[in-house]
């Protein structure tokens, strides 16, 4: 999304933006402005200064005066911060991008006009081609002309301020593997650049970039040393996230410390203190989650249903909601279609999707499921399934028009089918491995604590990996060590070339995790067997206080979504269901009045399955971006088995109430 934003941006200003020297006589203008108030406001300050001396803080003189000073302060400011736009450039800094203020404005005015422009031609097309009065014209027009043009300015405007709090967000849940990473390399070497090095190399974006620059500042003759270079970037990060400027703090202090013990402790203290921090930032993200997800389930479900239903009664009570009719003689054209749709499959779903957006970004992120390959099915396979699927659909659909059926169901499987296959086929496989790997991952401290236990006993490396392997039969972790062990005795290379020489076993292997922690393993047995042994132990008590913390803090976050996929995975269609086969009633009741121009039920039972569709995405985007971070495979997965269940629920609820409602 920030790569789209940022080449559109670009192109726009590239097209129609101002050119460099208008934004360099813009920057000398604001800055001839800020010199001028400065100026003014030192000379009040010089004054004011004389008058305390001359006539007192008590007198009129200078309360007088102390206004004028105050006026000229706020000035000052006001103008400093259109001039320098500090926040601004630290947000484009932290975003990794390199637009000045006007371009971003050139830019959001650009989309609203573009909004306003496409907003008036679809009023036009609604009036001219579904023949909606001109009171519906009106009740549209002043909203979608006004609202929406401006909400699209702010929404553009905003966003890499937006984007800058979401990736801040998400950096809490890497601090904590972060600061492992410099730990380790720590406790193999006690240095400062190299921990810093290590960190860059393993650590995400824009962690990574953040520490790559510790040593480009020093190379760069930016930084007298590394060490003010770090502090300098512990304060920078530590103005949003306390507990990587305290563990920072506590790396640094551990290289002053005179003792093994005081240096041990002090890494300790680095570890303690993110992961304790880390914890607390979720718990209060997951208390807070309450009252968002209450009203989302609000204006996302509840809200949609009611008006659903209401629909029904206003048909019946002959209520025009749609304008002044030609014919007053006849019954009033009760309920517009395009008005339905517009709010049942447009403003609620975008109402909650948007609202939904603004909740996920504001949850910290924790450690992501491992990235595997994509599961890409041949061209072939995804054809022949297609048109199979496309066949049943088509069957289905003759099977419903030979009984003589109004409802639109065969053709919400014909297409829901094939996407739903799709979905989940080509996420399976990837789902499966990424299931392995967790595993893996998870039977990973045990084996690297008895993996530093028998190393402290004297035992090589190598030995020590069969010996674990054989201890931990049957689990994921133990193939892993049974694969390195064979590999060793096979080419007979030492384990570092085995594991990351050039075809190396863990080069390309999914978890970086391992990879990186098996590093540090190789690189600790080096040193004396007994503190060697020590240290792998430490590292995997750690690893498994990380992954505790990982598996609570997702039990606790994963409790404020349960209802949301209850309710769109049961009650939501059930109730959808129901309304629509009202409606049938309705028409078959109404119909015999004559005069009334109420939508016809297949329609009206099309847009709430319409809706039903466009929620489950919805839905589906929020929990698992609450669960897992906005993770594709994931949702993609999710995705595919609950919009079959849904939208059955939904034909069996419409068909049900159909034949109880109509006795057919």
């Amino acid at each position: 999304m920030s790569d789209l934003y940022e080449k559109v941006c670009r192109t726009v200003n590239d097209r129609i933006g101002p050119d460099q020297t208008e934004i360099k006589k813009r920057k000398m203008k604001r800055k001839k402005e800020f010199m001028d108030k400065r100026k003014a406001y030192r000379k009040i300050e010089d004054l004011i200064k004389e008058t305390e001396v001359i006539y007192g803080k008590d007198s009129k003189e200078y309360r007088k005066r102390k206004k004028s000073y105050d006026k000229k302060k706020k000035e000052l400011e006001k103008v400093e911060e259109k001039y320098k736009k500090e926040s601004f450039k630290r947000t484009m800094k932290f975003i990794n991008m390199d637009f000045e203020y006007i371009e971003i404005l050139t830019f959001s005015v650009f989309i609203a006009s573009l909004t306003f422009i496409l907003s008036l031609i679809g009023i036009v097309f609604l009036n001219t081609f579904l023949e909606i009065t001109m009171f519906q014209v009106i009740i549209l027009g002043i909203p979608t002309l006004t609202v929406l043009p401006a909400f699209t300015m702010f929404v553009t405007a905003y966003y890499p301020e937006l984007l800058e709090k979401r990736m801040k967000a998400d950096c809490i849940g890497e601090v904590p593997e972060t600061i492992n990473f410099m730990t380790m390399s720590m406790r193999i070497n006690p240095s400062l650049h190299r921990a810093v090095v290590f960190a860059a190399e393993n650590a995400k974006e824009p962690i990574s970039s953040g520490l790559k620059k510790i040593s480009w500042d020093v190379y760069m003759r930016e930084e007298v040393s590394l060490e003010e270079s770090f502090l300098n970037f512990a304060m920078e990060w530590g103005e949003w996230n306390e507990n990587l400027k305290r563990s920072l703090y506590a790396i640094r202090s551990a290289i002053l410390e005179q003792t093994d013990e005081g240096f041990k402790n002090a890494l300790k203290r680095a570890n303690d203190i993110v992961i304790e921090g880390t914890k607390q930032e979720v718990e209060d993200f997951a208390k807070s989650l309450q009252t968002p997800t209450t009203i989302l389930f609000a204006i996302g479900v509840l809200l949609p249903l009611v008006v659903g239903a209401m629909l029904p009664m206003v048909a019946l009570g002959g209520l025009d909601i749609s304008g002044m009719t030609a014919e007053k003689t006849e019954y009033a054209s009760t309920v517009s279609l395009p008005i339905v749709v517009l709010f049942m499959n447009v403003i609620f779903p975008l109402g909650a999707f948007l609202y939904s957006y603004h909740i996920i970004g504001r949850r910290p992120g924790m450690r992501k499921p491992v990235n595997v390959q994509e599961n890409r099915s041949k061209p072939i396979h995804i054809l022949i399934s297609t048109i199979l699927l496309v066949s049943i659909g088509l069957i289905i659909s003759l099977f419903y028009t030979s009984l003589q059926s109004s409802i639109p169901l065969p053709f919400f499987f014909l297409i829901l089918v094939p996407i739903s296959y799709y979905c989940v086929s080509t996420s399976y496989k990837e789902k499966k491995e990424r299931k392995r790997i967790s595993k893996m991952e998870e039977q990973f401290p045990d084996a690297l604590f008895q993996l530093g236990s028998r190393i402290a006993e004297g035992t090589s490396l190598e030995k020590a990996l069969i010996t674990t392997s054989e201890s931990l039969r049957d689990t994921e972790v133990s193939g892993l060590f049974d694969d390195i062990s064979s590999s060793l005795k096979i080419t007979r290379l030492s384990i570092e070339e085995t594991l990351f020489g050039d075809g190396g076993m863990l080069v390309d292997h999914t978890s970086k995790n391992i990879k990186t922690t098996m590093k540090t393993v190789i690189k600790i047995s080096e040193k004396d067997p007994e503190k060697a042994g020590k240290t792998i132990m430490k590292i995997a008590n750690y690893k498994q206080d990380l992954q505790e913390m990982d598996n609570e803090l997702k039990n606790m976050l994963s409790k404020s979504v349960e209802m949301m996929k209850g309710t769109i995975l049961i009650f939501a269609p059930i109730t959808m269901g129901i309304i629509s086969s009202l409606y049938f009633m309705l028409e078959d009741v109404l119909s015999n009045l004559g005069g009334i121009n109420m939508i016809s039920p297949v329609a009206f039972s099309s847009v709430i399955g319409v809706y039903l569709i466009l929620m489950v995405i919805v839905i589906t985007y929020f929990t698992k971006g609450i669960e897992n971070s906005l993770d594709a495979v994931e949702f993609k997965y999710t995705f595919g088995k609950t919009i079959l269940i849904s939208i059955t629920i939904y034909a069996v609820s419409l068909m049900v109430g159909k034949m109880m409602i109509l006795g057919i």
